[in-house]
């Protein structure tokens, strides 16, 4: 994992992960978010750029003090579309309104994930039973990229793999514990919103994030069930990039938004 990859500099945030370096970033993008009222002493102010990079800072106000930065969030607004059935809010009480993590399942199928939401202020129209179309961005810390199918074969069989995985799996490795493999704290009690996957790159693009001043990869990645995925990374951590056609598989933190009606 290279040093300076973070969840921001995936979207081309390169924010120092101190509490000196998040504290700077803070006072730097405060000045030019758009705040949005989630309850009379919680705002989230958006920053966002037009590469589809996208920062918000959660700031709580306590009676007549001032405003307090809670935490700050990127996510990425992409192409990618996928159906699934809302499940349950699993999220923790501590963190709300300003983190939600929501469970799902890919509509018609009964395969689960978990996501957190990118926009906190759209869990109303997520509540259990929804049926609800969402743009899914994927951020990996170590993407692995394959020529094709076949090489993504090759490699198993080299490895000598005891499960093989189809090049369109997908596996919510944030419902099971680190200790079989998965991404949840060992004793936690609420999952976390993880998977791994794999699928084929339908696009890719190196963008420029003017509002952080960072480069990113960006790819639309087709998945399970036909679920296309934003897929978005640090260029350090492809330093061949990547390219239509081949297979880009890892494991991702998941954010989501609802998809813009078509």
């Amino acid at each position: 994992m290279p040093v300076d990859a973070s969840h921001f500099s995936m979207v081309g945030f390169p924010v120092e992960m101190t509490q000196a370096g998040l504290s700077t970033a803070a006072q730097v993008y405060l000045s030019q978010c758009t705040p949005t009222q989630l309850a009379p002493s919680d705002v989230v102010c958006l920053v966002k750029d037009v590469s589809g990079g996208e920062m918000r800072l959660a700031l709580r106000t306590a009676a007549g003090g001032p405003a307090v930065l809670v935490t700050m969030n990127p996510a990425f607004v992409g192409q990618g579309r996928t159906n699934v059935e809302i499940g349950a809010d699993v999220s923790d009480p501590e963190e709300e309104p300003f983190e939600v993590t929501l469970t799902a399942h890919f509509t018609g199928d009964p395969s689960p994930l978990v996501f957190d939401l990118a926009d906190p202020s759209e869990a109303a129209r997520m509540l259990p039973g929804a049926k609800v179309t969402i743009d899914l961005a994927a951020f990996s810390f170590e993407p692995h990229v394959y020529a094709d199918e076949a090489a993504f074969q090759r490699e198993q069989d080299k490895q000598r793999a005891r499960v093989k995985f189809a090049p369109t799996f997908f596996i919510p490795t944030g419902m099971f514990f680190q200790s079989v493999g998965g991404a949840m704290p060992n004793g936690a009690t609420r999952p976390v919103s993880y998977a791994d996957f794999a699928g084929k790159v339908l696009t890719a693009e190196l963008k420029v994030n003017h509002a952080g001043g960072g480069r990113f990869w960006s790819a639309l990645v087709q998945t399970y069930d036909g679920a296309t995925v934003d897929v978005v990374m640090d260029p350090s951590t492809l330093p061949d990039g990547v390219k239509p056609g081949e297979i880009l598989t890892g494991r991702f933190w998941l954010s989501a938004r609802l998809a813009p009606a078509s």
